[in-house]
C-alpha cells in the first residue's frame, strides 16, 4: 500500500493516472456511442424523424357501382378542407397567408385562424383544421396562388373528404345498400364487395430544414411514401333500362292492388345473370331497406309444379307417355286436398296437368317417389340454401329433416304448399327445370374495374351441378309452353314468340294455420321455348281485390319481357339483334372518367362542363335549372354532343343545347 501511494504520489505517477483517466473516457465514450448509434440509434433516429418529418394523409376514394349499359349508380363526390401545421408557416407572412384564404373563403375567420396559429406554435402543434368546406376551383385558385410564393406554401395542405353520393332515383336502393358513418358498407352491394370498394389511402412524407440558421424550418423533400390507390368499381349485370321497366311495373302493381308488397327478379337462362331486381315498397330510411327477393320467405304454391314433374321424370315414376287420374280430390292420412275445378279430372297427360295446374296429380306423383328421393331433389335443386349471390344479405329457411317428411307434408309440397324460400331460391330451381337440368349461380356483378378501366376481377357463370336430365327438362318446357298456349297462362302470349311460363297461387300460413283471404300470387316465364334465353319470376303478397297468379302476377311479367324484346331487339330465337349497347371497354371507362360532383361544380361556378356520355338522368340530377333556365334537350340515351363547349362561361341568358344519342 505504501508503495502505491509512493508511485501515486511521484510525478510519473500522476501523468500514468491522467493518462488511465483518459482512457478511461475514451473507452467511456466509445461504448456511449455504440449505445447511443447502435443500441438505441433506431429509436432516437425515429425520435429525430417525428420532430422534423411531416406526414400528410391522401385518401383514397371509394369504387363506383355502375350499370352494364353505363349508369353511375354511387360514386364518392369531392369536397376540400384546408388544414395548417403552424410549425411550418412562416410568421412574418402569416397576415399576407390570412388574406389570401379570406379571399377565396369569405367565411373565413382570419383573426381567430391567426391567433391559433401563434398559439399552437408556441405548443409545437402541428395541425389547425379549417372547418370551410370548398369546391375543387376554390381549391384549385388557392392552390395556384401560395404555388408562387414558397413562403405561403410552407405549412399548408388541402385534406380531401369524400361523401357517397347515390342516383335520385330509388329503383336500386335496395341492390345497392347503403355505407354507414364510417364509410363501411352495411347493406346490398356496399356491404358485400365492400373490402373490393375500398381504396388504400397515401401519404406524404417531408422534412424540415431551416433556410438559415435563426428562421424556424419549413418543409422540403416532399415525396410520395405510399401511393393511394382507389377502390376498384364495379359494373353490374344489371342493365338500368330492364331496371326501371321491372321497378315501375313492381310500383303499379303495388298501389293497383293495395299488396303488403311486391317482387320480380330478371335472369339470364344460361349465366345466372340478374338483369333486373326489384321490389315495393320503399324505405323511407337506410334502416328500413330491405331487397325482398333475396329476404322474404314465401310458399310459391302451383309454380312449383314443374319441379315436382322434374322429379317425376327424373327418377323414373312417370315418362312422357304417363297419364295422371284424378277424381278432383284425394285422401291423404287425415287430411283431402282437392283439385281448383273439373279441368284436371279424369285421365289426364303430364301437359295438360301442368297446362292447367291439377294439385291431385301432383300428389299421386309425389307418392310415386321414395321419400329419401324426393328430399334428395329438394337439397339438390337448392332449398334451404343460400343461392350465394353476391349482394348482401340473402337468407334462407333451413330445410326440414328427412324424418319429418310425413305423407301430408310431401303431398302438400308437391303443389307447392307447406315450404317456403326466397323468391331467388325458387327462380333458380325453376331455371333449372328449364336451363338442361343445371343449377347455376345467380350473381349481379359482372366484373370490377380499377381507376384505369382495367378488369382485374371477372365473375363468370357457375354451373353448380346438374340435377335433372337434358329430357326432363324439354318435356318440361314443352309443358309449360301449354300452359301458355292453352292453360292458365295465356295472356302472357307475344305474338310470334314462344313462351313457356306457370301461373301459382299459395294461400299465406300465419300462426293458426292458412289465413282465409289471404295468398301469395305468383307467374313465372321464359321465352324461347326451345333454348331458353330469359326467365322472369314476379311475386305479388296479399293482392286486394284479385289473387290468382293469372290475373295479379302474369301481367307485370308480360309488359317486362314486352319491353326487353323491344329494347334490346330480341328476335323470336332469342338473338339481340339491337347493337347499341356499349362494349365493356365504354362502360369500363366511364365508370373511371365522369365525376358527376366536379361537373356539378363546375356549373355551379358559371362554367360549362364537359357533359358528354352522361345519361338524361344523370344530368337532370345536377343540372342547375333555375340558374340557366334557357336549355334545350333533344334525343334519348346518353349526351352526344353539347352547345356551348366545355370551359365556357355561363350567363342567366346562355341557350344551352343538348343532344342525345
Amino acid at each position: 500500500m505504501k508503495v502505491f501511494l509512493k508511485i501515486i504520489n511521484s510525478f510519473k505517477g500522476r501523468v500514468l493516472l491522467i493518462l488511465l483517466a483518459i482512457f478511461l473516457s475514451f473507452v467511456y465514450i466509445i461504448f456511449y456511442l455504440f449505445y447511443v448509434q447502435i443500441v438505441k440509434g433506431n429509436e432516437w433516429k425515429e425520435t429525430g424523424e417525428r420532430q422534423y418529418k411531416s406526414e400528410h394523409v391522401v385518401k383514397s376514394k371509394r369504387g363506383r357501382i355502375v350499370t352494364n349499359d353505363g349508369e353511375i349508380l354511387a360514386y364518392d363526390g369531392e369536397s376540400y378542407a384546408v388544414t395548417l401545421d403552424p410549425t411550418l408557416i412562416v410568421i412574418d407572412n402569416v397576415d399576407n397567408l390570412m388574406e389570401l384564404f379570406k379571399k377565396y373563403i369569405p367565411s373565413f375567420d382570419s383573426k381567430k385562424v391567426k391567433n391559433e396559429i401563434i398559439e399552437k406554435r408556441k405548443n409545437s402543434k402541428r395541425y389547425i383544421k379549417i372547418e370551410n368546406t370548398i369546391d375543387y376551383r376554390t381549391k384549385k385558385l388557392i392552390s395556384d396562388e401560395i404555388s408562387k410564393d414558397v413562403n405561403l406554401k410552407s405549412g399548408v395542405f388541402f385534406e380531401t373528404n369524400f361523401i357517397r353520393n347515390y342516383i335520385k332515383n330509388n329503383a336500386f336502393q335496395e341492390l345497392i345498400g347503403y355505407l354507414d358513418n364510417e364509410n363501411k358498407g352495411v347493406y346490398g352491394i356496399e356491404k358485400f364487395y365492400d373490402e373490393k370498394l375500398t381504396g388504400v389511402d397515401g401519404l406524404i412524407e417531408g422534412f424540415r430544414t431551416p433556410r438559415n440558421f435563426l428562421s424556424m424550418p419549413s418543409l422540403r423533400d416532399r415525396k410520395e411514401a405510399i401511393s393511394a390507390r382507389d377502390g376498384y368499381s364495379a359494373i353490374l349485370t344489371i342493365d338500368s333500362v330492364i331496371q326501371y321497366a321491372m321497378d315501375e311495373e313492381m310500383r303499379k302493381t303495388f298501389e293497383e292492388y293495395s299488396a303488403v308488397s311486391t317482387m320480380g327478379i330478371l335472369i339470364e337462362v344460361e349465366t345466372g345473370k340478374i338483369l333486373a331486381m326489384s321490389s315495393y315498397p320503399k324505405a323511407n330510411n337506410n334502416a328500413e331497406v330491405k331487397n325482398r327477393p333475396i329476404t322474404d320467405l314465401f310458399e310459391p304454391g302451383s309454380i312449383f309444379k314443374p319441379v315436382t314433374v322434374s322429379m317425376g321424370l327424373q327418377s323414373g315414376v312417370i315418362n312422357a307417355n304417363s297419364t295422371i287420374y284424378s277424381d278432383g280430390y284425394i285422401k291423404v292420412a287425415d287430411r283431402t286436398i282437392r283439385d281448383h275445378d273439373g279441368s284436371t279430372t279424369g285421365a289426364l297427360t303430364l301437359e295438360k296437368l301442368i297446362a292447367h295446374s291439377g294439385n291431385v296429380g301432383m300428389v299421386r306423383i309425389a307418392q310415386m317417389i321414395k321419400n329419401e328421393e324426393f328430399y334428395k331433389y329438394l337439397e339438390n335443386i337448392g332449398f334451404g340454401s343460400k343461392t350465394g349471390v353476391d349482394t348482401f344479405s340473402e337468407s334462407t329457411q333451413k330445410l326440414f329433416g328427412q324424418k319429418e317428411m310425413s305423407e301430408v307434408k310431401k303431398a302438400n309440397i308437391s303443389f307447392g304448399q307447406g315450404i317456403a324460400m326466397t323468391q331467388i331460391q325458387m327462380i333458380m330451381a325453376l331455371n333449372t327445370v328449364i336451363n338442361n337440368g343445371k343449377l347455376v349461380k345467380p350473381y349481379v356483378v359482372d366484373r370490377l374495374v380499377d381507376s384505369d378501366g382495367n378488369v382485374v376481377e371477372q365473375n363468370r357463370p357457375q354451373n353448380l351441378k346438374n340435377v335433372f336430365s337434358e329430357e326432363a327438362s324439354r318435356l318440361n318446357r314443352q309443358y309449360m309452353e301449354a300452359v301458355v298456349t292453352k292453360g292458365t297462362g295465356r295472356g302472357v302470349r307475344i305474338p310470334g314468340y314462344r313462351i313457356g311460363g306457370k301461373t301459382g297461387t299459395a294461400q299465406k300460413s300465419g300462426n293458426r294455420g292458412y289465413e282465409a283471404g289471404k295468398y301469395f300470387s305468383s307467374f313465372f316465364a321464359f321465352f324461347p321455348v326451345d333454348k331458353p334465353k330469359y326467365a322472369i319470376l314476379i311475386t305479388v303478397n296479399e293482392p286486394q281485390g284479385a289473387y290468382y297468379g293469372a290475373a295479379v302476377a302474369l301481367p307485370p311479367a308480360k309488359s317486362v319481357l314486352e319491353k326487353l324484346i323491344k329494347y334490346k331487339g330480341i328476335n323470336p330465337e332469342g338473338i339481340v339483334q339491337n347493337q347499341k349497347e356499349k362494349t365493356s371497354k365504354q362502360i369500363n371507362s366511364i365508370a373511371v372518367r365522369k365525376d358527376l360532383s366536379k361537373i356539378a361544380s363546375e356549373f355551379n361556378n358559371g362554367v360549362m362542363p364537359d357533359i358528354t356520355g352522361l345519361s338524361l338522368r344523370e344530368l337532370l340530377s345536377i343540372y342547375p335549372q333555375k340558374r340557366f333556365p334557357k336549355y334545350k334537350i333533344n334525343g334519348s340515351g346518353k349526351v352526344e354532343s353539347q352547345y356551348p363547349m366545355p370551359g365556357t362561361n355561363l350567363t342567366k341568358d346562355t341557350e344551352i343545347r343538348i343532344n342525345l344519342e
